[in-house]
């Protein structure tokens, strides 16, 4: 087993969970995010997250060996009543592999270039610019 790599910042404000990652990360990483916000979610009522907004400004990818994992927790969300997940800043190699690692989830995906974006199109999360 390999020290974890990566890092993240979330806050969840149901119906939404504002998300930062940070670095490259590996299957550990990937691994010990995916416990740290099931836990915190694990508190609140079911299905209270409908929305994640993710920032990936900072994020520089995976190993290859986190993407089996990243594929199912993500596959997962939809299950836990999730309509719709947004990156905000993801580089080109970012969007197209998280856009192979959602493909055949169900899930309505989205990317936007930056926040202003981001906001122009959901006004009413004005919460963002205070995550981003």
């Amino acid at each position: 087993m390999f020290e974890v790599h990566g890092s993240w910042e979330y806050s969840i404000e149901p119906p939404i969970i504002y998300i930062k990652v940070i670095g490259c990360f590996n299957r550990e990483g990937v691994i010990a995010f995916a416990n740290s916000v099931q836990a915190d979610l694990s508190t609140l009522p079911a299905n209270s997250i409908e929305y994640a907004v993710i920032n990936l400004a900072e994020f520089e990818l995976t190993t290859a060996d986190s993407l089996a994992v990243a594929t199912e927790y993500f596959h997962g969300v939809k299950a836990r009543g999730y309509k719709r997940v947004t990156y905000i800043q993801p580089s080109i190699v970012a969007q197209s592999m998280l856009e192979s690692v959602w493909l055949g989830s169900g899930m309505d995906v989205q990317f936007c270039m930056n926040a202003q974006r981001y906001l122009a199109q959901y006004p009413e999360h004005q919460y963002v610019k205070n995550w981003l």
